[in-house]
């Protein structure tokens, strides 16, 4: 950072030269006669107010700028330092702060740089994921061409490095199509369901906040069921495993993303689409408003997903009322648009009136709700 004199020079040399209706005592040009520029000869007196005044002249060294010689007088002073541009950026850097653009390249390449301190290289992750909960910031991910670097450090061997890097992405592309097509259009959907599986030697924190990155690049996206679909619906089965798994943490959030799922089934796109995603919602028979030719209840069911969310409802004990409330809620929307025979919907009736009224509400499925979900059941 540059220092004060620095600061000094720099302001001198592009700072504006007062205007000529200003005095040097604060009086203006109104209350003055008003100053001209003409020669006196020696042998002539000068006039009042008269700004140029020949050496022999016994006024010279005084002028109407407050006393002082006109040659001495910014305006008038030959010895004004030329600008310099690179001093320029920097004062300008100082006192208006760096861009939102800069400090993001600075923070990636910080927390990339494995010579850091971990410490350090997470509290860079975190600055650079308070910068992209904007969505302009979120966005130009893929012009600074930051989406290579944060998906490579999902295969960081520390534990911390990874979470946070999930919770960037999930952070990124929450609610904001252009960058849902960013990160699909980078295949980074294989490489946080590698993060998920229960083989793999996360942490349950860290697989939970994979889920989180999951569950942000599947809400609302038009290519959803296509991207559960690739790989032999890998993502299918990664959904139906997470109904299953042993964490708590990851089966809560799972649950509630195959909720999401079903509700989000079939709707259409309000907004305008990305030009990159219309031609491959083309390319695979989609229209652009994001109809599938297999609507995700359509692939939850032929995985079997619902029948997995049932038996896992069938076997709660009580005491997670969130897991039982969010499998409850995704199985009746999945019954009112087809995704369960009547042998299952049968079933689903029986675990809701077992609950009975009273525990119909402790999960949050009373009221109007409640009543609208039983109609759908009978």
């Amino acid at each position: 950072m540059p220092d004060l004199n620095e600061l000094l020079r720099w302001s001198i040399a592009n700072s504006t030269p007062p205007t000529s209706g200003a005095q040097g005592d604060g009086t203006t040009g109104a209350e003055q006669p008003p100053l001209s520029l003409r020669f006196n000869p020696a042998s002539e007196t000068p006039s009042p107010g008269s700004s140029a005044l020949h050496p022999s002249d016994p006024q010279y060294g005084t002028s109407s700028y407050g006393g002082q010689n006109a040659e001495d007088h910014p305006a008038h002073s030959t010895n004004t330092p030329a600008a310099n541009p690179a001093l320029n950026s920097e004062i300008l850097e100082a006192i208006m702060g760096k861009s939102d653009s800069t400090v993001m390249k600075e923070k990636m390449a910080f927390a990339l740089d494995e010579s850091n301190d971990v410490d350090q290289r997470v509290e860079a992750l975190d600055d650079f994921e308070m910068l992209i909960e904007h969505l302009d910031n979120a966005n130009n991910m893929a012009v600074l061409k930051l989406w290579e670097p944060i998906l490579s450090l999902l295969s960081s061997p520390h534990e911390t490095i990874v979470a946070h890097a999930c919770w960037i992405i999930g952070t990124a592309v929450q609610n904001n199509i252009k960058a849902q097509s960013a990160l699909y259009a980078h295949n980074a959907l294989s490489q946080i369901l590698t993060v998920i599986s229960p083989s793999s030697s996360h942490s349950p924190a860290t697989r939970s906040r994979a889920t989180y990155a999951l569950s942000s690049a599947l809400k609302h996206w038009p290519l959803a069921s296509s991207a559960l679909s690739a790989s032999s619906s890998r993502g299918y089965q990664t959904l139906k495993e997470g109904i299953r798994d042993p964490e708590p943490v990851v089966r809560k959030k799972m649950q509630f993303l195959i909720g999401t799922l079903v509700m989000q089934s079939g709707e259409q796109y309000s907004g305008e689409l990305p030009k990159e995603v219309a031609e491959i919602l083309k390319e695979q028979g989609q229209t652009t408003d994001g109809n599938a030719r297999e609507s995700l209840v359509e692939g939850l069911k032929r995985e079997g997903i619902f029948v997995t969310v049932l038996e896992a409802l069938k076997s709660q004990k009580g005491g997670d009322v969130e897991f039982e409330e969010n499998a409850m809620r995704a199985l009746v929307n999945a019954t009112e648009k087809g995704g369960l025979d009547t042998s299952e919907k049968e079933q689903v009736k029986q675990i809701w009136e077992s609950w009975g009224k009273d525990g119909r509400e402790e999960r949050g499925l009373g009221g109007n709700e409640g009543d609208d979900m039983a109609k759908i059941l009978a």
